[in-house]
């Protein structure tokens, strides 16, 4: 059974040597999305910073992802979660005011 995002995210806490690959990059995928460079040993995502942390994952002995890429992929996407924007509130129409009539200049 494949699991969701949110329970692998809580695994990467829990255990970051412990992390498969797949489900690593599945992951940051989520957050972040599809990798700018794949196909060689590394994958690399685009942040929307343009400083560290950055995100590139390589697989290591046995299908986990290597540990400090996990750490470095979780600080990603707390830093991400802190600066999402959050979404103003939005007055009733009944309470919103209209707007004011424009006087038009004599000819």
């Amino acid at each position: 059974m494949a699991k969701d995002v949110a329970d692998i995210l809580a695994d990467m806490h829990r255990n970051p040597a412990g992390v498969r690959f797949v489900d690593a990059c599945k992951v940051v995928t989520h957050y972040f999305g599809a990798p700018r460079q794949h196909g060689t040993s590394h994958k690399v995502w685009k942040m929307p910073w343009p400083s560290d942390p950055r995100v590139n994952m390589q697989e290591g002995k046995g299908g986990k992802a290597k540990p400090y890429q996990v750490r470095q992929a979780l600080a990603a996407i707390d830093m991400l979660l802190a600066h999402r924007p959050t979404k103003a509130p939005v007055e009733p129409a009944s309470s919103q005011k209209p707007p004011k009539a424009r006087k038009q200049g004599r000819s």
